[in-house]
């Protein structure tokens, strides 16, 4: 669907989490639907907040999300499925639960409950009204720090994907201290590391962020029994910092391909519109602008490409090293990108295409490729360090 940045002034980093969302939700139903015949969208604080687009709602979590159910459940019918779509929307204030309760009306093929009040008490009451075979994916987006006890019986729940807005800002200006509780629950809860909070204090600049968006990450992994909690960092428009985190969380390695094809996308659309607005910032004295000029400005020189970049070669690092270790047996391919993908920000595809770059410069082997038309290994393909 269309997402109309004109729609975002002055809260555009809304606009980097709804580009996740508009390429994650088709891809993940299209992806359970051939095998779940009911899925479940859990909106913890829906809103609307801040909307400008109307009776469309798709400057919101929840239309966007909605109007690709309505569109997918169209596609599955139309080849012999009814997919049942169900959702569940959480808002606590009453103004905007009245504008939620309008606006969802839009979307008569999906069954949709509007519920008025905190998502921590209707966490286990959602949780009895979702069959056990359902898929369900719930996004938890709150201003502040919810409390995760009360969230777990939903978050942990099997069959399930989820998205945690975690506000970094705020966390890093206060983690460490005794001023939000429901955040030093949270960070501390991790692995029984009572350390961990004092270590923070200690701690400054990019290892600083490091270890909270670790703690904060892991602490959901391990509680609600995932596999992997990759992270999309949001940033401050007119700053290089962040502003909150996306955590991802996700038991199938499936999942994690898709998270890491539509975080790439994100990125990209975030230095894109982080430096056009950076540069317009600028203008004024100026009579043209050049967002591609070798100027702090251009978007390759924006923390999310540079992070991209830097994802890459990290992956190609890993990869090498795994094959490394793996000495002249080597390694199915099917075997080697899962755990990249856990820890770098590269997709499968340029993680594919970097082993064949290394295979065409002779620093890895694979034999029986099937020829120079393969750009991506298979997963039953054997490689093998070379140099």
């Amino acid at each position: 669907m269309a997402i109309n940045f004109a729609n975002y002034a002055n809260r555009e980093q809304a606009y980097i989490k709804h580009t996740f969302l508009d390429k994650y939700i088709p891809a993940l139903v299209g992806r359970i639907a051939s095998r779940f015949e009911d899925f479940v969208y859990i909106d913890g604080f829906a809103g609307p907040w801040k909307s400008v687009a109307g009776e469309t709602s798709n400057d919101t979590s929840f239309g966007i999300a909605l109007k690709h159910m309505s569109d997918q459940k169209a596609f599955w019918i139309d080849r012999g499925r009814d997919v049942r779509m169900r959702a569940f929307l959480v808002e606590q204030d009453a103004v905007a639960f009245r504008q939620l309760v309008q606006a969802v009306r839009q979307f008569p093929s999906i069954e949709i409950e509007p519920l008025n009040g905190r998502m921590e008490d209707y966490a286990t009451e959602i949780v009895a009204k979702i069959s056990q075979k359902a898929f369900s994916f719930c996004l938890i987006d709150p201003k502040g720090f919810p409390q995760i006890e009360a969230l777990l019986p939903l978050l942990a729940r099997p069959n399930s994907e989820t998205l945690v807005n975690f506000m970094f800002d705020f966390a890093n200006r206060f983690a460490g201290t005794d001023r939000i509780s429901a955040l030093n629950d949270w960070l501390s809860a991790t692995i029984g590391d009572s350390s961990s909070q004092e270590e923070i204090m200690n701690l400054v600049g990019i290892e600083r962020e490091e270890k909270i968006e670790w703690l904060a990450a892991e602490s959901l992994r391990v509680r609600s029994n995932y596999t992997y909690a990759p992270v999309i960092s949001v940033d401050k428009v007119q700053q290089n910092r962040t502003l909150y985190k996306l955590i991802f969380l996700t038991r199938h390695v499936k999942g994690l391909e898709v998270f890491r094809d539509c975080q790439y996308r994100a990125l990209k659309v975030q230095a894109e519109k982080r430096s056009m607005l950076k540069a317009l910032a600028r203008a004024e004295t100026k009579s043209t602008i050049d967002l591609f000029a070798d100027g702090e400005d251009a978007i390759p020189n924006d923390r999310s490409s540079k992070m991209m970049e830097s994802g890459k070669q990290r992956a190609k690092d890993e990869l090498l090293g795994a094959l490394k270790h793996a000495g002249a047996k080597g390694r199915a391919w099917g075997d080697l990108w899962p755990p990249i993908l856990a820890t770098c920000v590269i997709t499968r595809s340029i993680l594919g295409r970097s082993a064949n770059e290394l295979r065409k410069e002779g620093r890895i082997s694979a034999p029986a490729w099937p020829n120079n038309h393969q750009k991506i290994p298979k997963d039953d393909q054997i490689l093998i360090w070379v140099r």
